[in-house]
């Protein structure tokens, strides 16, 4: 599955480490191992290779994977049959081309392509591909490199990829020299293994292979140069500013805006204040503000500023709903400070300066407090359900009926309801200025910030109350109380991801990839790692329905 802001921020600080808290050359994790072991998956470094060799395609794979979609409509039913069950034994190498296949005009092909997605998707999940990558560069067999660069291509999904690109990272120098394997990728006719090379290059420190790497900021696939251009900022090279200003306006959202915040923290207080924005006006209005920058700063501007975001402190604020409090635990779950008296709070945000936003559904108001619990602004509202201070210092908050937005001085700049009445279950407004929400209906709703809907999918959630995980890439977080399950899903609504919790109520995804889980009974919050073993925990005396690490 995608990850968070950290998936691009690790481009530009440095590669993230192969398990939370691993040195990339420890043995591999116990609970990797066991993973593959469950799944009847040898260990050892050569099946390891084995396992990665079965999930790539040549050029012959390719055509006998478009040769028995074709047959998936045949007249006759065994040719039908066994052009099935080829698909399915050659994995998840064959799922793109499944994917298209589902939009085939024959309803037959159609059928039969889903089912072999589904019995795909059973056999290959992305958590075991991805512990088969962090097991097999912890063994470092001969020929990982080589296995490694020709299977990414075929990953199963962005997260796998990542996984890929920070082994390659991890086995890019050797004997102090750069892999061979690596510095030829450079030159690869495909643009994802051009571009992790380059990566993985940077990451390592292979500094003299500089001038061949910067040759790629002028790649013909944009995405080579935007990871070229991120990775280069690492190394604190001037040359990758002025591409990556260009590609401001270029790229989608969720890949400018890693580039905008870089260049925030670059420019500090004299930096242009221009907001990216979602529609092209905005975001060349954008480019052309920090190119006018760029020309001038330029050549005083020191690369060393960008060190990347604030590290966690491991403090995590928790709602306990029925008692009224939320509490600021340290990283040994002892109270930092507490607020009490709050009127049923279904949502609060940590604010800079140990500053609290609050919303107190009960007491028909969003209020922030300071550290003493003194109130220094409040908004009322009718039971708010949830309550979001943005970048601009407005405040977005929502109600069962209504979605508004607030000045600091109480105007209203912004104010939504459904139209056909529905009721707001969650919501956030997002980065780019588009909201999403669910619905009481079971709806999962994105929408542009004048209120046109720009994708939809089922999300049963069956509770009121707090913001909406959705990241960067558009997946979004969906705690399914009946269910007993945390779910991720795609932009499309597929679920990528899941983790069983009984009665959750909310999940909220943290830069490790971890997720924090609460429940609607069982009074504790947890944290689960991407297999959805428990890593942390916290229980009270009350339903604990909220929980944010910072």
């Amino acid at each position: 599955m995608s990850r968070t802001w950290l998936v691009w921020a690790a481009i530009v600080i440095g590669p993230l480490p192969l398990q939370p808290g691993r040195a990339a050359d420890a043995g591999p994790n116990a609970d990797d191992e066991q993973l593959l072991k469950e799944a009847h998956q040898e260990t050892t470094g050569p099946g390891l290779l084995e396992f990665f060799r079965k999930r790539t395609l040549g050029d012959s794979d390719r055509q006998r994977i478009n040769a028995l979609i074709k047959q998936l409509g045949d007249d006759a039913f065994q040719v039908r049959e066994t052009a099935s069950a080829d698909l399915v034994a050659i994995g998840s190498a064959a799922t793109p081309y499944l994917e298209r296949a589902v939009n085939d005009s024959d309803p037959e092909v159609v059928r039969r392509a889903q089912e072999c997605l589904r019995q795909i998707d059973r056999g290959t999940r992305s958590s075991l591909v991805a512990a088969a990558v962090r097991v097999l560069v912890a063994r470092k067999p001969s020929g990982t490199v080589e296995v490694l660069l020709a299977y990414l291509p075929q990953a199963e999904d962005e997260s796998v990829s990542d996984e890929v690109r920070a082994a390659l990272a991890a086995l890019a120098m050797r004997d102090g020299k750069p892999d061979s394997l690596l510095v030829e990728a450079l030159n690869d006719k495909t643009a994802i293994r051009r571009g992790a090379a380059a990566e993985a290059l940077c990451k390592a420190g292979a500094k003299e292979q500089l001038p061949a790497i910067r040759k790629l900021l002028k790649d013909a696939d944009p995405s080579v140069q935007l990871r070229v251009g991120l990775a280069l900022v690492n190394l604190k090279d001037k040359a990758a500013i002025p591409v990556l200003i260009d590609l401001l306006s270029t790229r989608p959202y969720e890949e400018a805006w890693p580039i905008e915040d870089l260049l925030l923290r670059l420019g500090g207080e004299k930096c242009p204040h221009v907001d990216l924005g979602a529609d092209d006006k905005s975001r060349r209005k954008c480019r052309d503000a920090w190119a006018n920058w760029w020309a001038k700063n330029g050549e005083t501007v020191d690369l060393a500023k960008i060190e990347g975001p604030a590290p966690l402190l491991g403090y995590t604020l928790v709602i306990l709903l029925d008692a009224g409090k939320v509490i600021d635990l340290d990283e040994k779950n002892k109270p930092r400070f507490t607020l009490d008296s709050l009127e049923f709070p279904l949502d609060a945000q940590m604010l800079p300066g140990d500053r609290i936003l609050v919303c107190e559904h009960n007491g028909n108001r969003v209020t922030e407090r300071n550290r003493k619990n003194e109130i220094l602004w409040k908004q009322e509202v009718q039971e708010p359900i949830m309550a979001q201070r943005l970048p601009n210092g407005n405040t977005f908050i929502a109600t069962r009926a209504e979605l508004i937005e607030v000045t600091k001085d109480h105007k209203t700049v912004f104010n939504y309801s459904r139209p056909d009445s529905d009721m707001f279950m969650k919501a956030i407004k997002l980065r780019n200025g588009e909201i999403a929400y669910v619905i009481n209906q079971g709806k999962f709703v994105r929408m542009d910030a004048a209120g046109k809907e720009l994708a939809s999918f089922a999300a049963p959630i069956q509770t009121f109350g707090g913001r909406l995980d959705v990241q960067p890439n558009n997946h979004v977080l969906v705690p399914l109380l009946q269910s007993n399950k945390v779910v991720e899903y795609d932009p499309k609504g597929k679920a990528v991801w899941e983790a069983s919790m009984d009665q959750p109520v909310a999940a909220v995804r943290l830069p490790n990839g971890h997720t924090l889980i609460t429940s609607m009974q069982q009074n504790r919050a947890i944290e689960v790692n991407r297999e959805g073993k428990q890593v942390w925990e916290y229980k009270a005396d009350s339903r604990v329905t909220r929980a944010f690490r910072r």
